[in-house]
């Protein structure tokens, strides 16, 4: 989101700009904030204005507001920038600076960093570190690297690994660690072929 910080010394001055409105002919209040996006009342002599949010000693100038309806401004706003109590204000040019005060928001808190498919040696052999995802990420992961289909990656997984599944089914993944799939093992498994056990695996799973 871009902004303008202006000096918060300005602040007194706008204050004092001459009034060309009857307080009870404005209107600026707080009506909600959902999903990143700050709705105020808006009753004010002109359109044409700018918002301005009080951050770190400074006025910003938030970008993208827009009338909604008549009488309804959004703006986007970062959650956390509204974490505690906060002063809004709108101003226009020549015209009396309007406030609102937004009451503090509770903001979810960010979702955790998704697992990372690790690739490491130990005692010179190739090993997987899995993070707990499933077989299909890790073999994802593999085909950025060896080029092969996802496909080829599992068959070749599954082959290298077969103690690493419940019951040696494909799809009952159960190892956090596994040995890498030899680059040999992988050329040789055809890619169709490979797709054609996965999709039986898929199909034997479902009761298809």
């Amino acid at each position: 989101m871009f902004v303008r910080f202006l000096p918060l010394y300005l602040l007194p001055l706008l204050l004092c700009v001459a009034p060309s409105l009857r307080a009870e002919e404005s209107n600026f209040t707080f009506q909600s904030y959902r999903h990143g996006m700050l709705r105020m009342t808006l009753v004010s002599p002109s359109i044409q204005g700018d918002v301005l949010l009080r951050r770190d000693g400074k006025l910003e100038t938030l970008e993208g507001a827009a009338l909604e309806n008549l009488f309804t401004l959004r703006v986007p706003v970062p959650c956390a920038w509204l974490a505690q109590e906060q002063t809004l204000y709108w101003a226009v040019s020549g015209k009396m600076l309007m406030s609102a005060k937004i009451p503090p928001q509770q903001c979810a808190p960010p979702p955790p960093p998704e697992p990372q498919v690790r690739i490491f040696s130990r005692q010179d052999r190739c090993m997987i570190d899995t993070g707990g995802v499933t077989l299909w990420r890790v073999a994802s992961e593999l085909a950025k690297r060896n080029k092969a289909t996802v496909y080829q990656n599992i068959y070749a997984l599954f082959l290298t690994n077969k103690t690493a599944f419940a019951d040696e089914d494909i799809s009952r993944l159960r190892s956090r660690e596994l040995l890498c799939p030899h680059p040999a093992l992988v050329e040789q498994i055809a890619p169709d072929h490979a797709k054609r056990l996965f999709d039986e695996a898929v199909k034997f799973r479902s009761g298809g």
